[in-house]
Order: C-alpha cells, then sequence, then structure tokens
C-alpha cells in the first residue's frame, strides 16, 4: 500500500498531519475522521483495505493524537469547533485540489462520525454523502444500566475536572484518553440534550444536517455498549433528508467481538460494505 504522509495547512496555522493514499482519477474519495482518543494509526487496516477496493483514501490525524504537534493543556485547549471550522474545511479543501472531479465521503468512526455529519450539514455542496460507523450519541436517555449511570456521572464531573487539571483526564475518569477540556464541554452538551454544540460557533448545527439530501449509510455494531441502537438512531433520526441506509454486523459476520473497538481488527469487513454500498448509491 503506497501512501503519502502530509500536512495541511488551516487558517489559524495548525498543520494537520494527513495520510493520503490516491488513486485511479475519478475515484471516489473518503476522508477518515478518527474516534475520541484515537490515533490515524488505528485505522491503518482500514484505510488499505478500502484503497484495494479502488477507493481513494484520506485518514486525517486527530487534535491531540499521533503526529498531531498539540497536546491537550491548560495552554493547548479547543473544541468541536476548531475542528469544525478550521481543520475540517481546509482538508476539505486539500482533497478537492488532488483530485476535482472526484466524489468526496465522509467516513467517521463515534466522534468522527459527528464531525462527518454536522460538517456535511453545513458543507452540503462538498460533500457527497456519509458514512458513520460505531456512531451513537452521548445522550444520556439512550442508555441503560451501568453505561447511562457513567454518562451522567460524565455530565457531571466533566466540568470540575477541565477546571482541576486544565484538560480531561479520560484516563483516570474511565472513559476516554487525555482530550481537550473545551472538546469534553462541547461533548457534555451533547450527553445532556442530543443537540450539537460548539463553543465559539453560533450556528444550529443540527438544523444542517436536516436539510442534507445526500446518501447516509450507518453501521452498527451488535455488541457496541457505547453505540446501541438508541444511541444510533438519536443521531440518524437527525437526517431528515438524507437517503439513510442502516446496517448491523454482529459477531459472525466479523469473526470478532462486534464492539465499539474491535471491528477495526477485521476492517475488511466494513470495507467490504462500505465499496458495496458506494456502488449502489
Amino acid at each position: 500500500m503506497s501512501h503519502a504522509p502530509v500536512t495541511v495547512a488551516t487558517p489559524s496555522g495548525y498543520k494537520v498531519p494527513l495520510t493520503w493514499l490516491p488513486g485511479q482519477s475519478g475515484a471516489p474519495v473518503l476522508l477518515v475522521q478518527a474516534a475520541m482518543g484515537v490515533g490515524a494509526q488505528f485505522y491503518t487496516r482500514l484505510a488499505a483495505a478500502l484503497h484495494e477496493r479502488g477507493l481513494q483514501v484520506a485518514v486525517m490525524e486527530p487534535r491531540g493524537q499521533g503526529a498531531s504537534t498539540l497536546r491537550p493543556g491548560r495552554r493547548q485547549d479547543w473544541g468541536f469547533a476548531e475542528v469544525l471550522d478550521n481543520d475540517l474545511p481546509a482538508v476539505l479543501g486539500w482533497l478537492r485540489q488532488q483530485d476535482p472531479g472526484a466524489p468526496l465521503y465522509l467516513f467517521g468512526h463515534s466522534l468522527g462520525g459527528h464531525y462527518a455529519a454536522i460538517t456535511a450539514g453545513r458543507f452540503p455542496n462538498q460533500v457527497h454523502g456519509v458514512i458513520m460507523v460505531a456512531t451513537g450519541s452521548p445522550w444520556w436517555r439512550a442508555f441503560q444500566g451501568d453505561v447511562r449511570t457513567m454518562v451522567r456521572r460524565l455530565i457531571r464531573v466533566i466540568p470540575a475536572a477541565g477546571l482541576l487539571f486544565g484538560y480531561y483526564p479520560g484516563e483516570r475518569l474511565g472513559f476516554g484518553g487525555r482530550e481537550a477540556r473545551t472538546v469534553m464541554k462541547d461533548w457534555r452538551r451533547l450527553a445532556q440534550s442530543n443537540r450539537y454544540r460548539a463553543h465559539g460557533l453560533n450556528k444550529d448545527l443540527d438544523a444542517g444536517i436536516a436539510t442534507f439530501t445526500g446518501p447516509v449509510l450507518a453501521v452498527r455494531l451488535a455488541d457496541d455498549a457505547f453505540a446501541p441502537a438508541a444511541a444510533v438512531d438519536a443521531v440518524t433520526g437527525k437526517f431528515r433528508a438524507a437517503r439513510l441506509t442502516e446496517r448491523v454486523l454482529d459477531a459472525e459476520q466479523l469473526g470478532d467481538r462486534a464492539d465499539h473497538f474491535r471491528w477495526a481488527r477485521q476492517a475488511g469487513v466494513v470495507a467490504a460494505l462500505t465499496g458495496d454500498w458506494l456502488a449502489g448509491v
């Protein structure tokens, strides 16, 4: 698999690390966006499997992970807005320059799927479609039992943790990794209300998603405690005008536990599902 690690300059001066796997001119371009606390390297198998199916693939390094020059701390903070209004538009522009005639799809895992949904709503003329894997709203009402208890506890402690540490210490709290405090403030708002809010971005993000008319593929994992059916429905329900396709993968299909992260070990299954779906849209 040939790939080109590049950096994409943004208006703020931050450079987004991107792994770029080009292909035949005009082939669909997929921009892969990661889950919270997960670096781009986690998606190496996925990128290779998608590329083998003739797709052009870009994997975006999240702020604070892997090759990113940023690390969450009291002096380095960001939220959803910096990704949505600075990083992603720059990456979309760079990808258009590489192959102006190719259709562009956003592929997001978990938090990356939320960013994909919001971006499709904000820039519908640039985004041909959305693929979301294990993307469920953290809305506390979408969960039961221990996970609901955990989410409600996080809603309470996130503000205090940000003040005390200057960042979100996920390794101490048992959810996520070391995250920027404003990312977690924005995540907390979603967990409280199932409404997208981005600190510093005064726009109705849900309204944009509701008007997106492109195709959307939502893949749920049958054993996923962090994105069960109700949580996934809380996201897909935001797409009021889109052509929605929903699929559920179980352990038999994957040959492994079908949970929030282990699907990536058998990334070829998701790549095949994605490729077949793209062929039909």
